[in-house]
């Protein structure tokens, strides 16, 4: 007999460790940022895409089969799954905490990239202003005038 209990609870796990996944290559992310390692970045960013995409199914499958578990229940899916199923709770709670921490080390590296080329702007900014300023490497050469075409100078 199918058991929609078992699957979700499966799915829910799994669930679980692909929010654990993208936590870490978060964390990860970070450290590259602060380390300047692109190639890892490149690779972190793949790997973050695919994670996410995984997280999102996972999550529309565990909501499909809670509610296909509860089709005549006066209150919420979620609620009901609450109700009956005591593991339900716990992975419930460890998901949104998970959640939360995956979203504040987003914003975090948001802010660090933010920064960071907000920083590399001023320098440009700055070096660009310097060079309308005339404080170049003109001014260390002699100024002198063109020489004009030896055949000028002579008689002919």
């Amino acid at each position: 007999m199918y058991s929609y209990e078992t699957e979700i609870e499966n799915t829910y796990k799994k669930h679980t460790a692909l929010l654990e996944d993208l936590r870490d290559c978060l964390e990860m992310e970070r450290e590259s940022l602060m380390n300047v390692d692109v190639d890892r970045l490149w690779g972190l960013m793949e790997k973050k895409n695919g994670l996410a995409m995984d997280v999102e199914r996972t999550g529309n499958e565990i909501s499909c089969l809670v509610e296909a578990s509860f089709p005549d229940s006066t209150d919420s899916p979620r609620s009901s799954a609450l109700k009956e199923w005591p593991w339900y709770r716990p992975l419930y709670a460890r998901t949104t905490l998970l959640k939360e921490d995956i979203r504040v080390r987003l914003e975090e590296n948001q802010l660090f990239i933010r920064d960071s080329l907000g920083f590399f702007d001023d320098l440009m900014n700055i070096i660009v202003q310097s060079g309308g300023k005339g404080e170049d490497y003109q001014h260390l050469q002699n100024p002198q005038e063109k020489p004009a075409a030896r055949i000028y100078d002579r008689e002919v």
